[in-house]
């Protein structure tokens, strides 16, 4: 599968709350005033990712496992798991891993599979889980194939991330022939939006995204792919 990129930096503001004595005393510590805990789905994994995995972390604290043959950091080739890529439609990780690059020799970059990590984004998870898979959707047609695909987005499931509420949208594109050589079938993408907040302690979400080849010879065993997306968690838990 052919893929274009250009590197981007994301870059975040911190901001304090302060309050005094006064607008603090009276029910600070009434539990009704309390937002109510969002309770995490059920998780993906069955288990630790194998032994010879490598981890993939990430800024925000969250990292993924991949084969030990993978590579980690830039999908051009240099060094360093934060170096970032951008997707199209706006969409930019760090944390990237990439499987089998150069399989088809006809293309400048082509790959199995490319996973990665977002900063923080702000608003809620379940919603940023849907609005990166249909960005992502829309990269599929327009940016990664010859004469686009057809691509549903559909409910995201609630799923739980150590412990943490996540939204999981597993998405398949069905390509439009003619396909040339280096252009699958279908192109799977999953996208994990795990639920956090900001310094202000406003909702926002951190976003896992995988992409990946379906439906010919040579492409990755649906299993290992799975085992990659169940692999999220945060970098202290297994």
């Amino acid at each position: 599968m052919p893929r274009g990129f250009s590197r981007a930096a994301v870059a975040g503001a911190a901001v304090a709350l302060t309050c005094t004595l006064a607008a603090c005393d009276l029910g600070a510590d009434d539990p009704d005033d309390a937002p109510a805990r969002e309770e995490p789905g059920p998780t993906l994994a069955e288990g630790p990712p194998p032994a010879d995995w490598q981890d993939v972390p990430s800024a925000t604290g969250l990292v993924y496992s991949v084969p030990p043959d993978w590579e980690v950091g830039d999908p051009w080739g240099e060094p360093g798991p934060d170096a970032s890529s951008d997707w199209g439609s706006g969409f930019v990780t760090t944390a990237n891993a990439i499987a089998e690059r150069g399989y088809c020799p006809t293309a400048d970059l082509s790959f199995r599979l490319l996973s990665g990590i977002t900063g923080t984004l702000p608003g809620d998870a379940r919603d940023q889980a849907v609005s990166a898979s249909r960005a992502m959707a829309d990269s599929i047609d327009r940016r990664f194939t010859e004469r686009g695909a057809d691509t549903a987005v559909p409910d995201p499931t609630k799923i739980g991330v150590s412990g943490v509420p996540a939204w999981h949208v597993s998405v398949r594109g069905q390509v439009r022939p003619p396909r040339n050589e280096c252009t699958p079938p279908v192109i799977r993408v999953d996208t994990i939006a795990v639920s956090t907040r900001t310094p202000a302690g406003d909702p926002a979400s951190v976003v896992f995204v995988l992409m990946t080849d379906e439906d010919e010879p040579g492409v990755l065993d649906t299993s290992t792919v799975d085992a990659v997306v169940a692999s999220l968690r945060y970098e202290n838990t297994v």
